[in-house]
């Protein structure tokens, strides 16, 4: 049976609205679980909206070319997905026989500074850096493995974070995502609730 190809899309992000305005910019880590078309497990990572970016949701830089906040919703302040085009709404695609599951942490960041020119640089070739060094490393006991969850994958997350500039993790969650369809992670963080809504979808 020949791969699918699976897309991965962004639909909504919500966030306490009672979150102070300077922890309300916001970089999302994603790692995803999935079957190769070899039938080995692996995992993908991606920044939203990118290394070289960030959504800004304080409501005093309203004039921000960043910000994207969205009426409030009750408790929940939310994301204007109006706002956010189709490439920052992507997630990811893979290409595999299944998928497993997937992890969100949100972070608040730091604005830009000399560490994001730096960071603008590593981030085009961090993928291949995350790549070669796995291959080159020696395998101690199934450390860089390719198993399902092994430190290999841990390391190239908190690799990804570091390089993403996250300054305080607001919120972790993660689902099973078996089959397509519309998915919401959701629970407490800082200062309150938290929802990031996504579809999984074979394209």
């Amino acid at each position: 049976m020949a791969p699918i190809t699976w897309e991965i899309d962004l639909t909504g992000f919500h966030f306490p609205n009672k979150l102070p305005p300077k922890r309300a910019n916001f970089r999302i880590v994603v790692d995803l679980r999935y079957v190769t078309k070899r039938g080995d497990h692996t995992t993908e990572h991606a920044v939203l909206p990118g290394l070289d970016r960030w959504w800004e949701c304080d409501r005093e830089r309203k004039d921000s070319i960043d910000f994207v906040r969205g009426p409030d919703e009750g408790r929940f302040g939310t994301l204007d997905m109006s706002a956010v085009d189709d490439w920052d709404r992507l997630i990811l695609l893979v290409r595999g026989d299944a998928i497993h599951s997937i992890q969100f942490k949100v972070f608040d960041v730091n604005r830009p500074g000399t560490l994001d020119r730096i960071r603008r640089g590593l981030g085009e070739v961090l993928g291949a850096l995350i790549g070669r060094a796995r291959n080159s490393l020696p395998d101690v006991a199934g450390v860089f493995s390719d198993s399902l969850g092994s430190a290999a994958t841990d390391l190239e997350s908190a690799l990804i974070t570091r390089v993403a500039g996250a300054d305080r993790l607001l919120y972790r969650g993660s689902a099973r995502i078996p089959e397509p369809g519309a998915y919401a992670v959701e629970g407490n963080g800082e200062k309150g609730p938290y929802r990031i809504d996504f579809t999984l979808r074979a394209v």
